[in-house]
């Protein structure tokens, strides 16, 4: 019964959230060792599935995994447990992570008061390495802690898979079509949609679908809003957001609050970057206190990011005070918009 409840809502999970390119699910082949008062003993095979879904700053995770057991007191072990996992990004196509969770392990075949099921708690890490086209290989070990037990063994697993994301393509579908004589071909000359056309300049004849100034073959991010700085890849590189701050506070108001949902969406969609946010001043007060106001405000727009979804590993907030001002400090407008706060964005290499 309970290995039906955990495939069951393993499989309903996955196709709720099949729609959705911030998920992957996991498949895994590994080693479980029950025998740790001398050292541990990787001698049980394990195949496990996970499923994660990554719009988080600490990921949820749901396992199951299946253990043969060999030379036990039992014949084997169905695990399920639910996790959060957090991911240390290093700028390279490798990334360390952390998780813990708590779960139950169902004992098949068992002995009473030898071996029986009971629920744990466990903790780990491993290493998650891009491949292509978002996948992932996994490297990662555990610790287990039963509770309740009275002479089960801690169980130590090693694990490596692949990461498989999960996306809304639809499958291709194929049809017969009946034999036609071949007809004249007539050269259409494609028909260029803007995606920001109520918003943005055009910047070339060539065909660019976001009017970044990069045409669409050479364009390695293609939905860049078009108020961004871009590289000679089409990648964002440097944005004033239009958040902007009553004097001497560095709280987000209403008005730029959406702003900042606007922001955190495309950082999501577009994971490979690193984000630096820069708060400024305008020259009203102290320089010593401008550069705190400054940093207070950087960080109260990364908070709102983190709270949004975007990884802590990728943001740093830095305060300039009133340093670089874009418009005089003469008037109440340029003062205005020299309360701003500036997004500069770093590719490192692997991540693009």
């Amino acid at each position: 019964m309970l290995k039906q409840t955990i495939i069951y809502s393993l499989f309903t999970l996955t196709l709720l959230n099949a729609g959705s390119a911030e998920s992957e699910i996991g498949i895994n082949i590994g080693m479980n060792s029950t025998k740790n008062d001398t050292g541990a003993t990787f001698e049980n095979p394990s195949l496990g599935v996970t499923l994660q879904y990554n719009n988080y700053v600490i990921m949820p995770r749901f396992d199951l995994e299946y253990v043969k057991l060999q030379d036990e007191k039992a014949n084997s072990l169905l695990k399920g447990s639910l996790n959060g996992l957090y991911e240390f990004e290093t700028g390279t196509n490798i990334t360390p992570y952390a998780l813990a969770g708590a779960g139950y392990e169902n004992v098949q075949g068992g002995t009473e008061n030898e071996f029986e099921s009971h629920p744990f708690i466990h903790a780990g890490g491993g290493l998650s390495i891009d491949l292509i086209n978002e996948y992932k290989a996994n490297i990662e070990g555990r610790f287990l802690q039963i509770l309740g037990g009275e002479n089960e063994e801690n169980e130590a697993v090693l694990t490596a898979g692949i990461a498989i994301p999960l996306g809304s393509t639809p499958p291709i579908k194929r049809v017969s079509r009946p034999i036609v004589r071949p007809q004249p071909i007539r050269v259409v000359p494609p028909r260029i949609v803007y995606l920001n056309n109520n918003e943005c300049s055009v910047k070339t004849d060539l065909p660019d679908l976001d009017r970044d100034g990069v045409e669409d073959r050479r364009d390695q991010c293609p939905a860049t809003p078009c108020n961004f700085t871009v590289d000679d890849y089409g990648c964002p590189v440097k944005t004033t957001l239009k958040i902007n701050f009553e004097s001497g506070s560095a709280y987000i108001t209403d008005a730029s609050k959406s702003r900042v949902d606007s922001f955190a969406k495309f950082l999501l969609k577009n994971r490979g970057s690193m984000v630096k946010i820069i708060g400024h001043t305008d020259s009203v007060g102290s320089a010593k206190s401008n550069l705190e106001l400054s940093k207070r405000r950087a960080n109260a727009v990364k908070q709102a990011l983190l709270i949004r979804g975007v990884s802590a590993a990728r943001l740093y907030a830095q305060g300039r005070g009133e340093s670089r001002p874009i418009a005089s400090n003469d008037t109440l407008s340029g003062r205005a918009m020299n309360r701003r706060i500036e997004a500069e964005l770093s590719y490192p290499k692997g991540r693009r």
